[in-house]
């Protein structure tokens, strides 16, 4: 979930330091249309397989070759060039743009 959960943010363009609750509508709403279409797009692609994970049918999923902030500190942005960034949230790393995410 943290995977998707980072694409989503980057794709509605939503910093994820920034509280559910200071959100406008059409934020919210926007997350909701980036969740779905990111669930749409790893399903398509077979998922996420990290490190040694296979399907039952020995099949991985590719989803990581299409990441545009997980697991890229330190690499440039695929819109914007500015490099992205890591944090930690609840005991999980956050990536994200800090110029696209605002």
């Amino acid at each position: 979930g943290n995977i998707y959960a980072n694409e989503s943010l980057f794709h509605a363009r939503i910093n994820p330091r920034t509280p559910a609750g200071r959100l406008p509508l059409a934020r919210h709403e926007a997350l909701a249309a980036a969740v779905k279409s990111t669930l749409t797009q790893a399903l398509a692609a077979g998922g996420s397989s990290l490190r040694d994970f296979v399907h039952s049918d020995g099949s991985s999923g590719y989803f990581q070759q299409q990441y545009w902030v997980y697991g890229r500190a330190g690499l440039p942005c695929r819109s914007c060039g500015t490099p992205i960034r890591t944090l930690r949230q609840g005991q999980r790393s956050t990536f994200y743009c800090p110029a696209c995410q605002k």
